[in-house]
């Protein structure tokens, strides 16, 4: 960014479950920054999709600014259009001046916004990262990586040698520790699936596409196969599958995740 202010804007604040606490959400926020070598000026959590804080995003916009252009960067399917929407349609009154492309978060191309003192905001095309599970879902399937409403967590209790799968995108492993609460953070639509570990595998093999979905019975062939990730935890943390969501893990256990290859699997601070 080259020496830049980068203003850090958490959006789709309103399908965390109230729950969440907002100074954790930013605090993690910050330190995924530093972890990728940013060093924001702040942190504001929005929801574009409702309008909330909007107008402290552009309070702070206008503060850090100061006279200069600026770019709207992310990843796919983060509603960067949508947040510069709610921006414009807060100052002007107009709606929907961007739009998105057919699929579901990117956006056509640099878009310019021109400004009162000259200067622009540039709507840029969404960053692919290919670790995320929104590039190995069809269309009609991304809706379990773009939630709408408020995610409502289910907790299951699991002995030793238990697996729960998510859909048929991913796969939590539950292998040694005593018996406790394991809490997931999904889209709602997203049936989840408690089962033996022993057998786990075929069962994966035998049911996908039909049990287990999403993919559906024609999509199971040409999604990628599921990868382990084992984990010894120790201490409250967050198991998230990028893109999709995450498994709280509250006491001393081993545990695997299994994700389509490519799909990042990491840890974090539990933010609950």
């Amino acid at each position: 960014v080259s020496g830049n202010d980068v203003l850090l804007v958490g959006n789709k604040k309103d399908i965390l479950p109230k729950s969440v606490k907002p100074g954790k959400i930013s605090q993690w926020l910050m330190e995924r920054a530093h972890e990728e070598g940013l060093r924001p000026v702040d942190v504001v959590l929005t929801s574009a999709q409702n309008k909330h804080a909007i107008k402290e995003v552009i309070d702070k916009i206008e503060h850090y600014r100061k006279g200069r252009d600026v770019y709207v960067v992310g990843v796919t399917n983060v509603g960067k259009s949508t947040l510069i929407n709610a921006i414009i349609q807060e100052i002007t009154g107009d709606q929907n001046v961007i739009t998105t492309s057919r699929f579901p978060g990117t956006t056509l191309d640099k878009i310019e916004i021109p400004l009162d003192d000259g200067s622009y905001i540039y709507d840029t095309p969404g960053i692919i990262h290919r670790h995320q599970m929104a590039h190995y879902l069809t269309a009609k399937n991304l809706k379990y990586v773009s939630p709408k409403k408020e995610i409502k967590p289910k907790t299951y209790q699991l002995n030793p040698e238990q697996t729960l799968f998510l859909g048929g995108l991913g796969r939590f492993d539950f292998i040694a520790g005593e018996k406790q609460g394991f809490t997931a953070f999904f889209d709602n639509e997203l049936k989840l699936h408690r089962t033996k570990l022993e057998g786990a595998s075929a069962f994966y093999d035998k049911h996908l596409g039909s049990l287990l979905t999403p993919p559906n019975s024609k999509e199971k062939e040409d999604f990628p196969k599921l990868v382990q990730h084992v984990f010894n935890i120790k201490e409250k943390t967050d198991l998230v599958i990028s893109g999709l969501g995450w498994i709280r893990v509250t006491g001393t256990a081993k545990v695997a995740v299994w994700a389509p290859e490519g799909v990042a699997v990491v840890t974090r601070k539990a933010i609950i």
